[in-house]
């Protein structure tokens, strides 16, 4: 896995590029970025930890993981999320400096839309609740030592997500001022349900611990050593 993971990464990354590019740059036709694929891959990416930690979270509170997700995990994915969040406001950042420092007007003209009209109070609240607020509380031990807490962290994380994508996407349609209709929040509601009904109907026939990782077994001695809870003798 760790031989065919390595293709799938580069595999990921340019498929990833090659679909934001056909299905959301391609709804401006005269703009162009080459952040714009990373930019997207960066999102997807900070969404991805943001899951895993809620799917940890909601795992460990039953058997087998009830016993053996610590304290000490929770820290570790919470900085992984942290540096997410950091890795997509700098990607945001630098596709914005790059075209204010050309200031071309076939690159401005993406951003006319989101900053000369009402969108610019949306890209203000990402700033904010994207990045600032979420950063900020990330870099509190105690918040990603706390289940309760860093799951709701990752919970606002994802749904700030859903907010980014419409700033991508729906400026194109309605480039006066924001305009949100009801398909606008059951789309993204519905594919999102199909999707965790699929990835919860296929995580009940797989086995939750890497049994046959033969590192495994000194993983768990290293999380008691770090004191988390005792594992079952089994």
């Amino acid at each position: 896995m760790q031989m065919i993971s390595a293709g799938g990464l580069l595999a990921y990354g340019l498929t990833i590029t090659f679909a934001s590019f056909d299905w959301l740059m391609s709804l401006e036709p005269h703009w162009f970025s080459t952040m714009y694929g990373v930019l997207i891959l960066g999102g997807q990416g900070l969404t991805a930890m943001a899951f895993l930690i809620a799917s940890v979270v909601w795992l460990s509170r039953r058997p087998p993981l009830d016993r053996i997700v610590a304290a000490t995990h929770l820290h570790d994915l919470g900085n992984l999320m942290l540096a997410f969040v950091m890795l997509w406001a700098y990607f945001s950042f630098s596709q914005y400096l790059i075209i204010w420092a050309g200031n071309l007007p076939q690159e401005i003209r993406w951003y006319l839309h989101r900053l000369n009209t009402s969108w610019r109070f949306v890209g203000i609240g990402l700033i904010v609740f994207h990045f600032a607020v979420p950063f900020v509380l990330l870099l509190s031990r105690a918040v990603k030592r706390e289940a309760g807490t860093i799951v709701k962290v990752a919970a606002w994380i994802l749904a700030v997500r859903v907010v980014d994508l419409l700033w991508l996407i729906a400026p194109e349609f309605h480039a006066g001022g924001i305009s949100v209709s009801w398909l606008d929040v059951l789309l993204p509601l519905s594919l999102g349900s199909f999707w965790l009904g699929c990835f919860v109907w296929q995580l009940r026939g797989r086995p939750l611990l890497p049994v046959h990782d033969p590192e495994f077994a000194e993983a768990l001695g290293s999380i008691i050593d770090r004191g988390a809870p005792p594992r079952p003798a089994h």
